[in-house]
């Protein structure tokens, strides 16, 4: 039989309730001081209640006898005759010494009462089960004897009834605990698989669960089943974005080279410009798309020298950049895509171009990152505008005119591809207008 979770929960908790009962018997005993000292009689006691005893008149005795009489101590008159000759005498045993300290000679006899059933107990366990007779020789041919009844019904093995259940349901729990502690645990290392998974690479391998729980076989099963499908859906977007982008790519060779013809230079400019529009916005696109599957290509750059390049770049196409480095030029070492930092820093100098009038560039180390700090001339950002502009189709300049920006993209792909790199940017206002800052983690060494 296959039990699920909520069996064995359920099982869990009915044993915790026994092993609750056996720990309120057990405190209900220790509580009223039933132990084994109280089960017995103290000698001081029994030598109490055998000079007293003597020191009345044979004839007023069984008065005085009624009076001790208790639910635990049974006393009562015995002739020479009735002391027993037979069965296992216990006066000289080591455990009973104090009483026989006190009484001395008078100890006659001490002996384990059977019980009434006549069942036999274990010896390890007679003691505390089995109720004491001690005979006690009077001053006169009479014999004193005192029974210490157990003032608990008790078990076989000599336990207070309700304590075995208690023991059981303990043991139980112990062992339903176990098991579920046992079916519970794959799901850590389920975990540590998923957390794991990289939509882009290969399949992980699931841990194999040998478990007979139902419900936790299903889920690793339903796991695996959906790690395959978003391998597939991945690669089939990724196919599909690259399929379209060489098609699209072909497509604006032909039609650039068409323009070509046109005979009016003003409709051939805005056409190549639209072509080159849409390009972009493709690309931009695909690298989002590649980020955000984590399919981004690592390489160990130097962030100093790219940065240079770029701003050279940009120079020779006669855009008003400014670049300052380090006052100390080092070789600054990040791990990062190569196309994706470009396209980064490409979008966000050429924003603020377009809207702050120049872009001046700082490079600078901190602790254990690299930041790049863009700033321009231009108006800066309100509060507002600063929450939303690294949103997608959002742009400082409110209108969606082609001559004064593009879609609103360029800082939304900037902030995808740089978080997937494990960068971040920020926008803000500097002291001559807007200011953007990206912060890229350096390589370290080992």
């Amino acid at each position: 039989m296959r039990f699920g979770l909520t069996a064995r929960v359920v099982a869990i908790g009915a044993s915790a309730l026994l092993a609750l009962w056996i720990t309120l018997i057990a405190s209900f005993y220790w509580s009223n001081d039933l132990s084994r000292t109280t089960t017995q009689l103290a000698p001081e006691q029994l030598k109490a209640i055998s000079d007293l005893v003597s020191s009345i008149a044979p004839s007023e005795r069984r008065l005085a006898l009624q009076a001790l009489q208790s639910s635990m101590l049974d006393v009562r008159l015995v002739s020479t005759g009735a002391v027993p000759k037979d069965g296992e005498n216990l006066a000289d045993n080591a455990d009973f010494s104090p009483y026989r300290l006190l009484l001395g000679d008078k100890l006659q006899h001490i002996q384990l009462k059977d019980a009434e059933n006549g069942i036999r107990r274990p010896r390890h366990l007679v003691r505390t089960a089995r109720p004491l007779e001690f005979w006690i020789r009077l001053n006169d041919s009479q014999f004193l004897v005192a029974e210490a009844r157990t003032p608990f019904i008790v078990t076989l093995f000599g336990l207070p009834a309700g304590m075995g259940a208690g023991l059981v349901g303990t043991l139980f729990a112990c062992i339903a605990f176990y098991l579920l502690h046992r079916e519970i645990k794959p799901l850590t290392r389920l975990a540590t698989a998923l957390d794991s998974i990289d939509p882009s690479g290969e399949p992980v391998s699931l841990p194999h669960v040998r478990t007979t729980t139902p419900e936790i076989s299903a889920l690793v099963r339903a796991f695996d089943r959906l790690q395959t499908r978003l391998h597939t859906m991945t690669r089939s977007r990724m196919a599909l974005i690259g399929g379209i982008q060489h098609d699209i790519r072909s497509f604006a060779t032909r039609l650039r080279l068409r323009l070509e013809q046109l005979p009016d230079d003003r409709e051939k400019e805005r056409a190549t410009a639209d072509i080159d529009d849409m390009i972009d916005l493709l690309d931009n696109a695909l690298l989002t798309s590649r980020a955000g599957v984590g399919a981004l290509n690592e390489e160990l750059l130097d962030l100093a020298a790219l940065l240079s390049a770029e701003m050279a770049d940009f120079r020779s196409s006669g855009l008003p950049v400014t670049l300052e480095m380090p006052p100390s030029p080092r070789e600054i070492w990040i791990l990062a895509d190569r196309i994706a930092l470009r396209r980064v820093i490409g979008n966000i100098v050429d924003n603020a171009v377009k809207y702050g009038n120049r872009a001046h560039v700082t490079l600078a180390v901190e602790s254990r990152y690299a930041r790049i700090s863009i700033a321009d001339e231009g108006p800066g950002f309100s509060k507002e505008e600063r929450e939303l502009l690294l949103e997608p189709f959002v742009r400082a300049e409110p209108s969606r005119a082609r001559k004064t920006g593009g879609a609103g993209l360029g800082l939304a792909v900037a902030r995808t591809l740089l978080e997937a790199q494990g960068g971040t940017i920020s926008v803000e206002n500097g002291t001559r207008g807007g200011l953007v800052s990206i912060k890229l983690p350096l390589y370290i060494a080992g």
